[in-house]
């Protein structure tokens, strides 16, 4: 008679492999970001090139034929395209690793209710859940990224100007305090509350409850990724400090209140920054 213990030693044997996979995703998306960071001295953005074209093709538009008009637009959107994959490799890179104790619940959860099942396949599904939430994310700061840049408000390598760099940092800093992020990083600090009230069985309800999660995770976070358009998107340095702090946002007890205290150091940057325009 197989003993719980036996059954415990061969759940943990089929988590190894998932285990080993999401270390592989997160390894190589950190290699990605390093060799896109090598890879772009001096660069202002993916496509420095095509950026370096702009000055003075607005006021040649009256002249711009019908092909050359379709190759500026071809030529933007693969730009765009091409910041959309760094958001997405870098929310991969960032995200995933803060997600592991609620992996580590559903691993369990799914092991008790499916003792026969291997949990690759539903664990996949809601990971794959998890990071479709933080891609929709990734196309919107892709898109506010190409638009800063073209304006000369952001730089990805240089960060942004002082007068952007105040108000996001300030916007942040006040979101912290809100009620929505309260209700959100509740969500993501007790993953066990969240799964025993939306459970979905299946492979499509575990991507269902990844994508709901990721949701509330975006929500809860979305400000402090913004904070990246003011550090420079492609500082490597501010991403590892930023997952850290997201992943002890999420583990930290709440009467240790990370949440206010680090609005109130992003309300005072942005504020220290805005004085600094002052003569």
């Amino acid at each position: 008679m197989v003993n719980d213990r036996t059954l415990d030693h061969v759940a943990r044997l089929r988590q190894v492999p998932i285990w080993i996979g999401l270390a592989a995703i997160v390894v190589l998306s950190w290699l990605y970001l390093f060799q896109m960071n090598a890879s772009m001295p001096g660069m202002t953005t993916p496509m420095s090139g095509l950026t370096s074209q702009m000055p003075g093709m607005t006021s040649s538009m009256s002249g711009m034929t019908p092909a050359k008009t379709a190759s500026m637009i071809g030529s933007a959107s693969v730009e765009i395209l091409l910041i959309f994959v760094m958001w997405s490799v870098m929310m991969v890179a960032m995200m995933v690793p803060t997600t592991v104790p609620a992996i580590t619940i559903f691993l369990t959860l799914t092991g008790r209710r499916h003792p026969s099942q291997n949990p690759t396949v539903p664990t996949a599904h809601y990971v794959g859940g998890y990071i479709a939430a933080w891609i929709g994310y990734s196309a919107f700061a892709a898109f506010a990224q190409w638009v800063l840049t073209r304006t000369m408000l952001v730089s990805p390598m240089r960060g942004s100007n002082a007068t952007v760099g105040a108000l996001i940092l300030l916007v942040a800093g006040v979101y912290q305090f809100t009620p929505l992020k309260d209700a959100c990083l509740t969500q993501c600090r007790s993953p066990l509350a969240f799964f025993m009230a939306e459970w979905r069985d299946g492979n499509r309800g575990a991507f269902v409850l990844g994508l709901r999660q990721g949701a509330y995770c975006v929500t809860c976070c979305w400000m402090l990724m913004a904070v990246m358009f003011v550090v420079g998107v492609t500082n490597l340095t501010a991403m590892a400090l930023l997952t850290v702090f997201l992943l002890a946002e999420k583990v930290a007890p709440p009467a240790w209140h990370i949440s206010r205290v680090s609005g109130a150091a992003l309300i005072a940057w942005g504020a220290w920054i805005g004085a600094s325009m002052w003569p």
